[in-house]
């Protein structure tokens, strides 16, 4: 009768596998230095430290991450003193170097991203405005980003404000 092993996740199945090949390699390692030293034969002794070897190479990706654990912990205490980082570092560059490179959808992409994160960057909400406006003619997605900044009491720029006259 066959069975039906699909429930069972291949990465599950893998690490089962991988976890039972290494403790085969460690008993058969142990077999081998047990019996060559009961009986005086060290090079059967010896025969058991490749075969070891290869255990640990087995699990090395899961016994590495064990290991390094705690010295993991440390740098993120030093570096992320109060956990992990809530919202993404503002970064006004990127989104900058998509318009010199002419990517524009990116760019507009990504002031997005910003101004979900930081809602009161004066600078993105102008940029992104002037995206609308400029090169994808949607005056109405400009609208509501202008009403946006300023129910959020932003203050733009002066020639920004000229511009947006037009509308």
């Amino acid at each position: 009768m066959a069975r039906d092993y699909r429930f069972m996740k291949p990465s599950l199945m893998r690490e089962v596998f991988r976890w039972g090949g290494a403790i085969g390699c460690f008993g058969i390692a142990l077999f081998l230095a047990k019996n060559g030293y009961e009986s005086a034969e060290f090079h059967i002794m010896f025969l058991g430290v490749p075969v070891f070897g290869l255990g640990i190479l087995i699990i090395w990706k899961p016994l590495f991450q064990l290991l390094t654990y705690p010295v993991r912990l440390f740098v993120d205490a030093i570096f992320f003193p109060g956990g992990s980082l809530e919202k993404p570092l503002l970064n006004l560059k990127l989104p900058a170097y998509y318009i010199e490179q002419g990517r524009y959808a990116d760019a507009r992409t990504e002031y997005r991203r910003i101004l979900k994160h930081y809602p009161d960057e004066v600078e993105a909400y102008e940029k992104l405005i002037w995206l609308e406006l400029e090169i994808f003619e949607d005056r109405e997605e400009a609208r509501k980003l202008l009403r946006r900044a300023r129910r959020r009491h932003l203050t733009l720029s002066q020639n920004f404000d000229r511009m947006i006259e037009l509308l």
